[in-house]
C-alpha cells in the first residue's frame, strides 16, 4: 500500500526503485504498486547458505535429500549453474564447506530473479500480468497461495 502511495506522488517520468525485495511475491506486489527497479541482499544471502529459488519454491541444497539428487538445480530456469552442476554436487560442496557452493547458489539465484523479472516484463507487454502472476505463484507457493499471502 505504501509503495502504491509513494508511486502516485513521484513524477511519472522518473524510475521508482525499491530496496528489500527478496521473494517472488514481493516482486509481483511491488510491480503492481508501481515500482520499476529493485534490489535486495536476500538472493545472495540465501545462496551463501545453500538456499536456492526454483520454479517449485525455495529449497536448501544442504539438506540430506539432495545427497544423491543428480539433476540440475532448476533445469527449466536454466542458466550456467543448472547447465553445469547438479544438486548433489552443490550439496557435497556445502557439506565440505567449499566457498564455491555459495557462489554457485548465488549465481543461480541472481539468474532466477533476472529471468523472473524478464518474464514479468514480457507478460506486462502482452497484457497478461495477472495471469502470469497467478500461474507463477500457484506453482512456486502451491495451491492456496492467495490465502497464505493475503
Amino acid at each position: 500500500t505504501i509503495v502504491e502511495w509513494v508511486s502516485q506522488e513521484l513524477p511519472d517520468d522518473k524510475p521508482r526503485h525499491l530496496l528489500g525485495i527478496s521473494e517472488p511475491d514481493d516482486l509481483f506486489t511491488a510491480i503492481a504498486a508501481g515500482a520499476d527497479t529493485f534490489d535486495c541482499v536476500a538472493p545472495t544471502r540465501l545462496g551463501r547458505r545453500g538456499g536456492v529459488y526454483t520454479l517449485d519454491g525455495r529449497m536448501n541444497l544442504s539438506n540430506a535429500r539432495f545427497r544423491r539428487d543428480f539433476i540440475p538445480v532448476d533445469a527449466e530456469v536454466g542458466g550456467y549453474v543448472s547447465e553445469n552442476y547438479t544438486r548433489a554436487y552443490i550439496h557435497h560442496l556445502l557439506r565440505a564447506k567449499e566457498y564455491l557452493a555459495g557462489t554457485l547458489c548465488t549465481l543461480h539465484n541472481l539468474h532466477f530473479m533476472i529471468k523472473l523479472v524478464d518474464n514479468i516484463r514480457e507478460a506486462m507487454l502482452e497484457g497478461r500480468f495477472e495471469e502470469y502472476r497467478a500461474e507463477f505463484m500457484g506453482r512456486y507457493y502451491g495451491p492456496g497461495w492467495e490465502q497464505r499471502l493475503g
